[in-house]
């Protein structure tokens, strides 16, 4: 038995040597690990640097300035110095000044940078187009001056105003479709409703002058009602008929049954409006 109990005490000294080589080499493996770890940011910073590295994004496109917010109303001083460039300009047309200071009303709101959805530019919505017609030969910077805008908008709209025979809604429909527009469309409408407004709240006479609500023509002109009576000359072909064509018995013919048409289709039509009014 003695053999056995000393051959036990070297067995525990070596266990206790190797645990002890082992804890040695645990213990600067564990510090070595712990400073090679370097110490995590918080979860923002790294957000924020990883958003910073990221190159920028394009921003999706967002609404027109002016589609939330309305525009202001034009200050009192810059209305009455248009309203002096407008007097200036009408004395040299016979264009009424209030005419022409609802127009500017309804076309821009007294704002000169505004630009149409075809090109109109300014204060009258002149067309670049129109304003070469009647002699101008700027640029579209020139064209949107204030004084320059005026000049040609009122010479514009004078004319159409001649050719309407003082009929302001007439007058209005030749300013905004061109000079040879004879058929009163639902925009022509509102555009002459405005521009009243507009002339009632200066208080001047032509917001209810021949104030008879404008007539919408359709598009196609009806036929006249078969009950109707035939007009005697109603076509170049009856007035060749009876006058000699290119003489001026025939042209004035003409000119006579063609107003006659026009007059008895007009009639028709207001009667045919007033109808469907009254239902």
């Amino acid at each position: 038995m003695l053999p056995k109990r000393r051959a036990s005490r070297p067995r525990r000294v070596l266990v206790g040597t190797l645990l002890g080589a082992l804890a040695g080499a645990i213990a600067p493996a564990s510090v070595y690990a712990a400073n090679q770890i370097a110490p995590q940011p918080e979860p923002s910073v790294t957000a924020a640097a990883a958003s910073e590295a990221k190159p920028a994004e394009q921003p999706e496109p967002s609404e027109p300035a002016n589609a939330q917010t309305p525009k202001p109303e034009p200050a009192p001083s810059f209305r009455a110095a248009v309203r002096a460039m407008v007097e200036q300009e009408v004395r040299k047309t016979g264009l009424p000044a209030d005419i022409a200071d609802a127009v500017v009303h309804v076309e821009s709101n007294y704002d000169p940078s505004v630009i149409g959805g075809v090109g109109e530019i300014g204060l009258m919505q002149i067309r670049p187009s129109t304003a070469a017609m009647l002699g101008f030969k700027g640029s579209l910077d020139e064209l949107a001056k204030p004084e320059v805008n005026i000049h040609y908008g009122v010479i514009y709209l004078s004319k159409a105003w001649r050719l309407a025979n003082g009929d302001l809604c007439r007058a209005l429909m030749k300013y905004r479709a061109g000079h040879g527009e004879e058929i009163m469309t639902p925009l022509s409408v509102n555009y002459c409703r405005r521009a009243r407004s507009h002339l009632a709240a200066l208080g001047s006479p032509f917001a209810t002058a021949g104030a008879s609500e404008p007539v919408i023509v359709p598009a196609s002109t009806p036929s006249p009602a078969p009950n109707s009576p035939k007009l005697a000359l109603n076509s170049p072909k009856d007035v060749y008929a009876r006058y000699k064509q290119g003489t001026a018995a025939a042209s004035r013919a003409f000119w006579v049954a063609r107003e006659a048409r026009v007059r008895a289709i007009n009639a028709q039509l207001e009667a045919r409006w007033r109808r469907v009014a009254s239902r």
